[in-house]
């Protein structure tokens, strides 16, 4: 007991460590009732490599099949995003589809009344996976609003597998077992969530686009937080003109710019602008708070099959300045489930370091304890933390490399399996 309250305590001086170091460098205030708008729909094509830890059990009373893994694989990866934040709704869609080979190297166990067989096994084959997500948070007024979140997943893998390990029968003989077979797997997964809340995240963006643009071509003067709003603004306007289907003219987008900078704020045009202008294509930088609530569902085909409660989140961020970003959130929610039911919290906190307009370095550590309700006289606590790393740049114009690594330390592998979680996306964009 004392080694794990000394684990909680240590969580918890980082976390109070890294939530302390923004905030000196803290630089606006931005007006709680101003909204940000953005609008972008793109398309990413390109290989996405990737390795993580994977687990499957089923268990009834008279048997049990367990599988542990580390898999990577290697495939190609069309993703379509679309967001659509606007005074009234906060919209986001996102389709995705992967295919390519994989392979895999862990430990197996089938036991029943008859027999147990324990075996190590490597796999390799193909592996198709698809995904789409809908989330919509509609705004009645400035503070509050609605949502409606919808998720699902589904993944078919084609392989072989090579098996080696021992078999237990009833009255206790061994016998080594070395085989080789076909095997495939379909799995899905489609959750939900309705709620309701309060507070906005504002996507600043096209706000950290005008701050760079102002300081590095107007460096001589001082522009106030309502001209770089402005500015700001603008640049929505021009970006929210953009089509997918017939693409956008880089150098007709900088003219507009030039000439609201000149009408509009008294500066004379740049004819290097563009070099940045093609920059700065990165997802939501937010800023802002909320706190929503509900109820919400989640079926699996496998054990925990359909399990449903209720959560509760809080949302921070801050745009500190131009460079850095805190992200905060922490949620909790009661699961229910036929056989247990269980609470389960996570605390995120991280930070983003934002490279000119062209490379986004992210940072931080999470935190997930969880209580599992056997009975009122059997309440297990287990905790696990993971710190992470991400690192995006845009190579070119359309040119993009995106990059996560995690690694999960658990103290019970009921809360998550321990081990690295790890991605690589080189990839093209159209937007």
């Amino acid at each position: 007991m004392i080694k794990n309250n000394f684990n909680v305590y240590i969580i918890l001086v980082i976390l109070l460590f890294l939530a302390y170091i923004p905030e000196g460098i803290a630089q606006y205030k931005f007006d709680k009732t101003e909204v940000f708008e953005f609008q972008k729909m793109e398309l990413n094509w390109g290989l996405l490599l990737d390795a993580n830890q994977e687990r499957e059990e089923t268990r009834t009373k008279e048997w049990r099949q367990y599988e542990e893994l580390t898999t990577g694989a290697a495939k190609f990866q069309v993703k379509s995003k679309l967001w659509n934040f606007l005074d009234y709704k906060q919209e986001r869609v996102e389709l995705n589809f992967e295919i390519g080979p994989f392979g895999g190297k862990g430990n197996w166990i089938d036991s029943s009344n008859i027999a147990s067989i324990e075996a190590d096994h490597n796999i390799l084959g193909l592996r198709t996976f698809a995904s789409a997500r809908y989330a919509s948070r509609f705004y009645y007024n400035n503070k509050n609003y609605t949502l409606v979140q919808i998720n699902g997943w589904g993944r078919y893998d084609l392989y072989s597998q090579n098996s080696k390990g021992l078999s237990t029968d009833s009255d206790n003989v061994v016998t080594p077992i070395d085989t080789k077979t076909t095997e495939n797997k379909f799995r899905f997964n489609i959750s939900g969530r309705a709620g309701w809340g309060i507070g906005r995240l504002n996507p600043m963006n096209n706000f950290m686009i005008a701050e760079y643009l102002l300081q590095k071509y107007y460096p001589n003067t001082n522009f106030s937080q309502i001209e770089i709003s402005n500015l700001a603004h603008q640049i929505a306007n021009i970006k929210n003109e953009r089509n997918i289907s017939t693409g956008h003219i880089t150098e007709n987008e900088t003219e507009y710019l030039l000439e609201y900078l000149n009408q509009k704020m008294i500066q004379k045009p740049v004819a290097a602008l563009e070099t940045d202008w093609i920059f700065g294509e990165f997802e939501p930088r937010l800023n802002g708070s909320r706190v929503e609530f509900g109820p919400f569902f989640n079926y699996y085909n496998l054990e925990p099959d359909f399990f449903y409660g209720a959560y509760f989140l809080y949302n921070n961020a801050k745009y500190c300045n131009l460079k850095w970003n805190r992200n905060f959130s922490a949620g909790i929610n009661y699961n229910a489930y036929k056989k247990q039911d269980w609470i389960l919290a996570e605390i995120n906190l991280g930070w983003s370091y934002f490279i000119k307009l062209k490379s986004q370095f992210d940072f931080g550590i999470r935190y997930v304890p969880g209580l599992a309700l056997n009975n009122s006289d059997d309440v297990k606590f287990n905790n696990g933390i993971i710190p992470f790393v991400g690192y995006f740049t845009q190579l070119s114009t359309n040119n993009r490399i995106d990059l996560k690594l995690a690694y999960r330390f658990s103290q019970d592998e009921k809360i998550m399996m321990p081990g690295l979680e790890f991605s690589v996306s080189i990839y093209r964009s159209r937007y």
